[in-house]
């Protein structure tokens, strides 16, 4: 009976939220899901860890349990050819719903990295040799178009305090990066702080720049960037996830509720982070604690 909840969960509450009005999508996946083993347990696992946020009942044993099968299956499968459209499909439909479970946990911010890297290989491999796939149309160009047509009103003033905070912030991270990625990525968000001061919408497109570097690494770069005693790039990670948000509280208003907890988890992220950090290193995450301690733009979706 828990998996049957599970799947109508997933259904009808759990489906990522991406691509931006994809419920359609989801459901055809969810119809074909009986034929892949590795997409059925990935959408339990995300149904268990969104009901574990949402309700009283703890499924964490199930979420955890569902995450591994479906990446233990997904792996196999990808060592072989895609025999079907219908599998190519199911196999970036499960790597982007563990994604968003990633999303889910809290102490997922380097597995959600992780994750979002993985759906980059996949797609890669996929996507352009496939005609007619569910997901041909979610690339970054097309979400940015998605969220420029949400006609999200433009408004500054209210995120302009933090927003600053979060530049003096970033720009005080400079001395402690050790390596050209993370000088660039420091880069990227300074950027994307600039924008944001007249436009937090276009500011937040310019964030497909900061998720795109994850996938366009070499891998010894990506594990040292990625590497949890990379103290300077573990907190710049974190700048990045809140600047996200706080943004997105402007240029995704009217689909908040989609991304629900989202706050919740970034900050567990950003308090995790502070927790490993040596304590030469505490002034450097003051404004993302201070956000994660903060009722400062809460909302109801999380």
């Amino acid at each position: 009976m828990d998996d049957l909840r599970l799947y109508q969960h997933f259904v009808f509450h759990a489906y990522p939220p991406m691509p931006l009005n994809g419920e359609p999508v989801w459901k055809e996946v969810a119809a074909m899901s009986h034929s892949f083993d590795f997409l059925v347990h990935a959408m339990l696992g995300l149904a268990a860890s969104h009901l574990s946020l949402s309700g009283d009942t703890d499924y964490t044993a199930q979420a955890l349990s569902h995450r591994v099968h479906a990446i233990t299956l997904l792996n196999q499968a990808l060592s072989k050819p895609c025999k079907s459209k219908a599998e190519a499909d199911a196999r970036i439909a499960t790597v982007m719903t563990l994604i968003f479970q990633s999303s889910y946990m809290f102490e997922g911010m380097v597995e959600f990295i992780i994750m979002i890297r993985g759906c980059r290989a996949v797609s890669d491999a996929i996507l352009p040799r496939l005609e007619n796939s569910l997901f041909e149309g979610f690339t970054a160009e097309s979400h940015n178009k998605h969220v420029l047509s949400l006609n999200p009103v433009d408004v500054v003033e209210e995120i302009a305090d933090i927003l600053g905070e979060g530049l003096v912030s970033v720009r005080r991270l400079r001395p402690i990066c050790q390596s050209v990625i993370e000088v660039k990525y420091l880069g990227i968000l300074e950027r994307i702080l600039e924008i944001a001061k007249s436009s937090p919408v276009q500011a937040f497109t310019e964030a497909a720049l900061a998720y795109a570097m994850f996938g366009e690494l070499e891998q010894n770069e990506f594990k040292h960037f990625t590497n949890r005693r990379n103290h300077a790039a573990q907190i710049i990670i974190a700048h990045f996830f809140i600047i996200e948000y706080i943004i997105a509280t402007v240029a995704m208003a009217s689909i908040m509720g989609s991304f629900p907890f989202r706050r919740a988890i970034i900050s567990a992220w950003a308090l995790k982070v502070a927790e490993n950090m040596p304590s030469n290193y505490n002034m450097y995450m003051s404004w993302p604690l201070e956000f994660a301690k903060s009722n400062r733009l809460r909302l109801k979706s999380g």
